[in-house]
């Protein structure tokens, strides 16, 4: 089980049904005892009113008639019985009709002795009985009283159903109770749960530990330690990406008058290969440092879209291919869900590869989740957009395709969460269209 929650509920519904089963069974107990010392202590006053109403006569004794004051006394087998002894003489209720009770043995003359065990007609019964004496050398006798246990039983098992339904619902409203103790106890890790959300959409925002329970505040600054580190990493891996952008510039420059040259001197295929490498190398160091930035930006958004890109288009305007182009932009009161610097990543080589192949027309479209970008230009088929989107991949590798900025701007895309995808614009070019 792997949910927190889970296992403290399912622990406090163990630990409470437990702990009501031990409680149920000590309360049945207790009644029991209860009702069996209620019921002794009737036996024994019935006892007393028998020895007051003891008679004794030469060779003989006997007992008043409803002396006891009870009327089961006086009917056979009706549960409650007396017998009086004196030897191999002795007097009993009529309950008894002609049975007797079993005189236990060790019976004392100071204190009426309690107990319990085989009755008359197979009943059990709990019984009192002492020994008296009526002069100091006459012999005792022996009293004894018992009642039916059968009632006690019954009321014992009636008393534990009605407990055990009681505490089943005392079990359920625990149970309740415990939930919601739960729930407002894991509340300070909700509340964690939220602030990482925040945190992840703001890289140099931090979670303030004075804002959660002291039991939270180790977790909280463990994962300010982790924010603040990962910062620093990404903040010295986009420098090493600059450094080497920079170290790379110089040869690639020197390289590119070595294909000048090259070429000035009549070797054009060599200056063609120069050319191609350097462009190829070009690309990548622009690549990996647009990814560099992306990841290293320190807001993730949201941002208004229509201002980032009628800037891009207006910068696009200016060029020579761009001035010749209608460039409509779609985006009025859309925020799309990253931030301005990273939408500027991704829809600069998207809208610069609409100019470098559109006939006269770009579209682009903004729109909850989604950017669009269509032109009315030679498009691409099926396998050409899977080649497009290749680490690594330019399309116009191959006959009529586009440039290297899709795959930059698909790998863009993923940095932030989303999905480039490409289709056909209506307008019959291509359509590049990023949802997050």
């Amino acid at each position: 089980m792997r949910s927190v929650r889970l296992r403290l509920l399912a622990g406090a519904a163990c630990a409470i049904a437990a702990a009501l089963a031990l409680s149920w069974l000590a309360l049945v107990l207790l009644f029991e005892a209860h009702l069996r010392r209620k019921v002794e202590e009737d036996l024994i006053r019935h006892g007393q009113q028998i020895v007051r109403s003891l008679t004794v006569t030469p060779g003989a004794f006997a007992v008043a008639p409803a002396v006891a004051g009870d009327l089961r006394f006086d009917q056979p087998a009706s549960g409650l019985y007396w017998q009086v002894s004196q030897g191999d003489v002795f007097v009993r209720s009529r309950s008894l009709w002609d049975a007797s009770l079993q005189l236990p043995e060790g019976a004392a003359e100071e204190d009426w002795a309690r107990g319990s065990g085989a009755g008359p007609f197979g009943q059990d019964v709990i019984r009192v009985h002492r020994q008296v004496r009526m002069a100091e050398s006459a012999p005792p006798f022996s009293i004894i009283i018992a009642l039916d246990k059968s009632g006690v039983d019954r009321a014992r098992e009636e008393f534990s159903l009605e407990l055990a339904a009681y505490l089943l619902l005392l079990w359920a409203a625990l149970s309740a109770a415990a939930w919601l103790q739960v729930r407002i106890g894991l509340g300070p890790l909700r509340d964690v749960e939220t602030s990482i959300g925040e945190l992840a959409s703001s890289s140099a925002s931090r979670l303030d530990p004075l804002n959660f329970p002291t039991e939270v505040e180790p977790l909280v600054n463990q994962i300010n330690a982790l924010a603040e580190a990962r910062d620093t990493d990404l903040r010295k891996a986009r420098d090493r990406a600059a450094n080497l952008a920079h170290a790379l510039k110089t040869p690639l420059s020197a390289l590119a008058a070595l294909a000048r040259k090259v070429r000035a001197s009549g070797d054009a295929d060599l200056a063609a290969g120069f050319d191609s490498s350097i462009r190829a190398a070009t690309e990548t160091v622009e690549r990996e440092l647009a990814r560099a930035r992306t990841a290293a930006s320190p807001e993730r958004g949201p941002c208004d879209a229509e201002p980032v890109l009628e800037r891009l288009a207006g910068v696009l305007r200016r060029t020579e291919r761009g001035g010749r182009i209608t460039i409509d932009i779609k985006a009025a009161g859309v925020r799309l869900p990253v931030h301005a610097d990273q939408l500027l990543e991704m829809a600069g080589p998207l809208m610069e590869n609409a100019v470098g192949y559109a006939q006269s027309r770009i579209i682009v479209t903004a729109a909850p989740g989604e950017l669009r970008v269509e032109d009315d230009g030679p498009g691409l088929e099926g396998p050409d957009r899977d080649f497009a989107l290749l680490r690594g991949r330019r399309a116009d590798e191959r006959p009529g395709g586009h440039g290297l900025g899709l795959s930059i701007a698909s790998d863009l895309a993923e940095a932030t969460g989303g999905q480039l995808e490409l289709g056909t614009s209506p307008l019959g070019g291509l359509l590049a269209r990023i949802r997050w």
